[in-house]
């Protein structure tokens, strides 16, 4: 728990909860430093650093490529992004269903 908290105080920019809660997840399974280099790729690119879907997974999945795990802004290079992607995913969709379960309930 202790590592968790500290994951939640390194995303304080972002501001949803939830958002904050994919990227502390991601954060937990791959690392926090390979999430701000795809932050860092993200703001590159023209994408929103403190959104998660459609934003900051497409490039920590592109983190495998040699064309971004090489690029200025990455500092961590190479991560194979499809671990944090489907953990997140899965997390996630998880969540939603206990939520949808506790509603019914």
């Amino acid at each position: 728990m202790k590592y968790l908290d500290e994951l939640q105080d390194k995303f304080s920019t972002v501001t949803d909860s939830t958002e904050k809660l994919k990227f502390v997840l991601a954060s937990y399974n791959v690392g926090p430093n390979h999430v701000e280099d795809a932050r860092r790729l993200a703001v590159k690119y023209g994408d929103d650093e403190n959104t998660w879907n459609n934003h900051v997974e497409q490039w920590i999945l592109k983190k495998s490529q040699k064309e971004y795990y090489t690029d200025e802004v990455v500092k961590y290079g190479y991560c194979r992004g499809t671990e944090p992607f489907k953990y997140v995913t899965e997390i996630m969709d998880r969540y939603n269903q206990y939520k949808l379960f506790i509603q019914e309930n």
